[in-house]
């Protein structure tokens, strides 16, 4: 469907951020024009994948000091040519496609900016494995899934 990441940032760009009721599935998300930042997340990662690019995902959450969950984010990287490229299309001020020289650079500058979101909140990171989600799964069953290999990230 799409032959490069820049490519696929140019169509998703009229894509709508839409708030998370239920996961939807990458055709819908690519129908609808719209999606969350885990639903867009998805629907990259499946658009890279059938690229070749080997994509991976994250999720982040920010926590308080009751350990109650905040605001969450997705987001989907590659490595390739001995760089890591993020991919941001649902996170309005990082909107683009990124490119860092490692991917502890990567994922130290998307925490940077999601802790600079969620002040005096313990950040979470884990892997996004799409595999292990189920298209209308809600939240707290998104969240719960990603959380099980989740470690602190500051």
């Amino acid at each position: 469907m799409f032959g490069t990441p820049e490519e696929l940032f140019d169509f998703m760009q009229d894509f709508e951020y839409k708030d998370f009721d239920t996961l939807m599935s990458a055709i819908d998300v690519y129908l609808n024009k719209s999606g969350s930042c885990h639903d867009q997340t998805l629907f990259e990662y499946s658009c890279l994948c059938d690229m070749k690019l080997r994509p991976h995902a994250r999720f982040l959450i920010a926590v308080d000091k009751d350990n109650i969950g905040g605001e969450t984010h997705s987001f989907v990287y590659w490595i390739a040519n001995g760089h890591a490229y993020w991919f941001e299309n649902a996170w309005e001020d990082y909107k683009g496609i990124h490119e860092f020289n490692s991917v502890p650079e990567l994922i130290d500058a998307v925490v940077d900016a999601f802790t600079e979101r969620n002040p005096r909140k313990y950040i979470y990171i884990s892997n996004l494995i799409p595999a292990d989600h189920t298209i209308g799964e809600d939240l707290e069953t998104f969240v719960d899934i990603c959380m099980n290999d989740a470690v602190l990230a500051m």
